[in-house]
């Protein structure tokens, strides 16, 4: 059998983890199962005052489960690639690895009064976007979509916490056993 990992490092709030270790299995239609991670102060760029997801990614590859169907870190910490400002999420498309961080998908990020369930929101969607990617899904045009290219936080906002028919449809494709599986 196959296993979603879901795993955070040390400062991510447990309940929220659970959340969306329990959002994910039902999404993917996979049992789920915890990861102890570890924290990656390795990543910490001094002059961004950021972390690279690149090297997060990399130790996730070589972390990962024999049994893992796919891998999602979670992280507290603020994440970038060389190219951007900062990314919600990374992941290796088509492989078995993806982290999202939830610094920015908290309303305090914005000056803004906490609110629980809209953060919990835009977890599942970077959760399930992120894996997404891992399964080969590339950003789709349909802004509802999770898969919909988000860039800022108001585009998270306007995505549902699921994929539309099409990427659905991949997903599915994709999680069908292969005869080397079999």
């Amino acid at each position: 059998m196959r296993y979603l990992y879901v795993g955070a490092t040390p400062e991510v709030d447990r309940e929220a983890l659970t959340a969306i270790r329990e959002r994910v299995a039902t999404e993917f239609g996979a049992p789920a199962r915890d990861l102890e991670l570890f924290a990656i102060e390795f990543a910490f760029d001094r002059g961004r005052q950021q972390y690279g997801s690149i090297p997060v990614l990399e130790m996730l590859g070589r972390v990962c489960p024999p049994d893992a169907l796919k891998l999602l870190a979670v992280t507290e910490h603020d994440l970038f690639i060389p190219v951007l400002t900062f990314v919600y999420g990374h992941a290796q498309l088509g492989g078995r690895s993806a982290v999202i961080s939830l610094a920015r998908l908290r309303q305090e990020f914005y000056g803004l009064a906490p609110n629980r369930e809209v953060f919990l929101d835009r977890a599942y969607k970077e959760a399930l976007h992120e894996i997404g990617h891992t399964f080969g899904l590339v950003h789709c045009a349909d802004r509802s979509c999770a898969m919909a290219l988000g860039t800022n936080i108001r585009q998270i906002d306007l995505k549902r916490v699921a994929f539309c028919a099409s990427c659905a449809a991949q997903v599915q494709v994709e999680r069908r056993p292969r005869e080397s599986e079999k």
